[in-house]
């Protein structure tokens, strides 16, 4: 297994915190990519101590900022990165907007998962073969990615479409990018946690506490949420698939969006445009 940097997106909590117990228990150097660093420093702790590996690194990372993209991928000074396990995600009760002006699910969820990851390219798979794995949902079923994709609309705001909206679209990043880097040493897949009892579940409804009685004994735990992550970034079984969605540690189908090359290389066209106007305004006000 290359000996590179294992990134993990939002390692502190949840699964999160299940992949980078899992991946730093096998000695590799492991960078945990959090956005709240003062939080996250008990569980890095946590976890170095478990593990007895004094390589688990703390970055300050917040998909929802331009900058602090840049700023984590300059800090890693070209380090070469072997797995990112783009694990963190959102989904926003009510409408907000990222520093950037995005709606702030499609921001972090696909947008800055999109910019994070073409941002480490450059330093995956110059020694040894580099794997990315991306977080999508069985919600994606329910998604659609349209032309109004990034179009702010805080009036017709609805949790449940722009999250599973984004969890489709990262589905069709995964397979447009598994189809660019064809040929380098570099496999890009796309896993379905399962519903995971994790906060981002909670419906901040009256009936809130019911649910927790009737429903959460039948929901997966971080980390059996986790395995299927962990496996594909670990595992020799799967250092040659690419393209591919997985669930319960097995490949599945994808969806027709995902399956169509010509939407997902649209899609693609779309946010290179989209990310290039937000990342030539933060030049132009000397934030680089």
């Amino acid at each position: 297994m290359n000996k590179g940097l294992f990134i993990i997106t939002g390692a502190n909590g949840g699964m999160g915190k299940a992949i980078t117990r899992a991946i730093a228990g096998m000695g590799v150097p492991v960078v945990m990519a959090c956005r709240n660093v003062e939080r996250a420093a008990g569980v890095r702790d946590e976890i170095v101590r478990e593990t007895g590996n004094g390589r688990v690194e703390l970055h300050q990372l917040d998909l929802a900022s331009v900058a602090s993209i840049r700023s984590f991928v300059d800090g890693l000074n070209g380090r070469e990165v072997s797995v990112l396990v783009n694990n963190a995600g959102i989904m926003c009760r009510d409408f907000t907007t990222t520093e950037d002006g995005l709606e702030m699910t499609v921001g972090v969820n696909y947008v800055g998962t999109w910019l994070l990851t073409n941002w480490l390219l450059p330093n995956m798979g110059r020694t040894g073969k580099a794997r990315i794995i991306n977080t999508s949902s069985v919600t994606c079923k329910m998604g659609e990615v349209g032309d109004r994709f990034f179009k702010l609309d805080p009036e017709h705001y609805r949790r449940f479409k722009a999250y599973p909206n984004s969890k489709l679209a990262i589905l069709m990043f995964t397979t447009e990018l598994a189809r660019r880097v064809q040929g380098r040493a570099i496999t890009v897949n796309a896993v379905d946690p399962g519903v995971v009892n994790t906060g981002m579940i909670t419906m901040h409804k009256w009936y809130d506490p019911l649910a927790d009685i009737f429903f959460r004994p039948f929901i997966k735990s971080p980390e059996r949420g986790a395995m299927t992550a962990i496996l594909l970034a670990t595992s020799d079984q799967y250092v040659n698939i690419s393209g591919g969605f997985f669930r319960n540690k097995h490949q599945v189908g994808l969806p027709e969006a995902a399956l169509d090359v010509e939407a997902c290389q649209n899609l693609w066209l779309q946010t290179e445009q989209f990310v290039a106007g937000l990342v030539g305004s933060r030049l132009k006000k000397g934030e680089n």
